[in-house]
């Protein structure tokens, strides 16, 4: 979903540096994980995130507007989540929702592992 799009973009991590063709492919795979995962929650659920999230990626919209590169409405977004997450109700979870889908699919990226790992490969060796 469009919506699902623009919210995962700005919460996806910064490290590990993809390349820019594995950058693009493990983003739409990423949406595709938590857009599948949404669609097979029980109704109520799918429900009230598919709602809030419309609300949020209209704001995420709005506020990168005009912010000069991804970085910077990267940056716009993460203070505007800070301050969703400072106030109750179902937008903080959606939010939490979100984050943490999102976070999870990314790490799970063929990719992103293989870097993960050759980091780490790295460090043993130094040690």
């Amino acid at each position: 979903m469009v919506f699902d799009r623009v919210l995962l973009a700005t919460l996806m991590p910064t490290w590990p540096l993809l390349d820019g063709e594995e950058k693009p492919a493990v983003v739409t795979e990423v949406v595709a994980s938590v857009s599948r995962a949404i669609a097979d929650a029980p109704f109520h659920i799918r429900l009230a995130v598919r709602s809030v999230s419309v609300f949020l990626s209209l704001c995420i919209f709005l506020i990168s507007a005009g912010a000069g590169g991804p970085l910077a409405s990267a940056l716009r977004a993460d203070r505007f989540y800070t301050l969703l997450q400072r106030s109750p109700g179902p937008i903080t979870s959606v939010m939490r929702l979100y984050r943490s889908m999102t976070l999870l699919a990314f790490y799970e990226q063929t990719p992103v592992a293989a870097k993960l790992l050759s980091v780490r490969t790295t460090q043993n060796q130094k040690a």
